[in-house]
């Protein structure tokens, strides 16, 4: 299989894709970030790989649920090349996704999608997720 846990290695085709849908990031900063998610045990990053090229990549973030017998999986971040799209990458890596959380004892996966992906909105409702939430933010002064 294509998929595996992504290694620091993979920090330069992780921020490509990332510049992609507009977040200008330096490959240092991925690098830092990309540390902290492969030391965390709430946390794991796949990538997928393609002739030895990494076109995709998500990660998983767990969350131990107090009041319900089951855990609970998010996506945090999930991203297929551009030059990829719509050729099974991502439905791979959303079914790897679904077999991760499983194992983890979680009962649900949830995704946040910002309004305007709406080419993303549509992929999650072809894998069988629903529209189910509002979702409030507030923004800390630092």
């Amino acid at each position: 299989m294509p998929i595996r846990k992504a290694e620091l290695k993979d920090s330069q085709a992780i921020r490509d894709m990332l510049d992609q849908l507009g977040y200008p990031l330096t490959n240092e900063f991925i690098k830092g970030k990309l540390m902290l998610l492969l030391n965390s045990s709430a946390d794991e990053i796949y990538v997928y790989e393609d002739n030895n090229k990494v076109v995709g990549f998500l990660t998983l973030h767990f969350t131990v649920q107090l009041a319900f017998e089951h855990n609970f999986c998010e996506i945090g971040y999930f991203v297929v090349d551009k030059n990829v799209r719509s050729k099974g990458v991502g439905k791979q890596l959303e079914e790897m996704a679904c077999k991760v959380a499983l194992d983890k004892d979680c009962d649900r996966i949830e995704v946040f999608s910002l309004d305007h992906r709406t080419d993303a909105h549509r992929f999650y409702e072809r894998q069988g997720y629903s529209h189910i939430q509002k979702k409030f933010e507030k923004i800390l002064d630092k």
